[in-house]
């Protein structure tokens, strides 16, 4: 370790603290420029008691009877983050502004989505601090079906989670096409709320480099929209033959 290193004077103080590119500034600050690291970033940035989220996303409790993580966890899980840092450091493609990062495609489309380190999801850009309180309460365990004002903005914030934007504009019904470079796709358009993109791994930041990476692709990930249009059009099409009226009395359920 060069003693005389600071990540922390590389810093750019000007970015939002309790963000996303704050976290990934420091370790970016504490890895580019530091003669002790090579090729792969392998440097956490110093402590700073309680001035980044990551590892976990939040400040545990002062409660807390016991760490979340075990020791080799948090160390994996950190080394997970750093690699996420030189990857969006690194990659030209990739945008990123307090929790919202824009994605450039290969073929020309432009991919947009809030990130959250607190609840480890991706949601719509820019939706964050609007469906935060909704998702810690639905977390806690709160229902509030008796009020339906809030019920409902638990139910929008939950339908959110995973949802990314595609940058493309409807056609006035709530339908985008799909892009002219995606062949063989059987139909020609999309419904533009239904834009989730599901993640597959444990670790939150090897799904965010998963996602980015399809967007980045431009391809496949409209051929999974694609296969989602079908399904969801076709449960539509099975439900308006089961209640052609509307099914009653158990939307709060549904």
């Amino acid at each position: 370790m060069n003693k005389g290193f600071d990540g922390w004077e590389n810093m750019d103080w000007d970015i939002e603290i309790d963000t996303l590119e704050f976290d990934l500034m420091a370790i970016k600050s504490h890895n580019k420029s530091n003669p002790d690291v090579g090729k792969r970033w392998t440097e956490w940035p110093k402590d700073m008691i309680g001035l980044m989220l990551l590892p976990l996303g939040y400040q545990p409790s002062k409660w807390d009877k016991e760490s979340p993580l075990t020791e080799k966890e948090e160390s994996d899980l950190k080394q997970k983050w750093i690699d996420f840092a030189q990857f969006v450091y690194e990659n030209e493609s990739i945008s990123l502004k307090e929790n919202t990062f824009t994605i450039d495609g290969k073929y020309g489309s432009k991919f947009s989505f809030d990130a959250s380190m607190e609840f480890s999801i991706w949601l719509p850009p820019n939706t964050l601090e609007r469906y935060g309180p909704s998702l810690r309460a639905i977390r806690n365990g709160a229902r509030r079906k008796s009020n339906l004002g809030v019920h409902m903005e638990y139910l929008e914030a939950s339908q959110a989670t995973w949802k990314i934007d595609t940058g493309t504009t409807d056609d006035g019904l709530g339908f985008c096409d799909f892009p002219p470079h995606v062949k063989g796709l059987e139909l020609k358009q999309y419904e533009g709320w239904s834009t989730f993109v599901y993640p597959s791994k444990t670790r939150f930041p090897e799904n965010l480099t998963d996602l980015i990476d399809l967007l980045i692709a431009d391809y496949q990930i409209w051929e999974i929209l694609h296969e989602q249009e079908v399904k969801r059009r076709k449960a539509n099409d099975e439900w308006n033959k089961k209640w052609p009226n509307g099914r009653p009395d158990d939307w709060m359920y549904l």
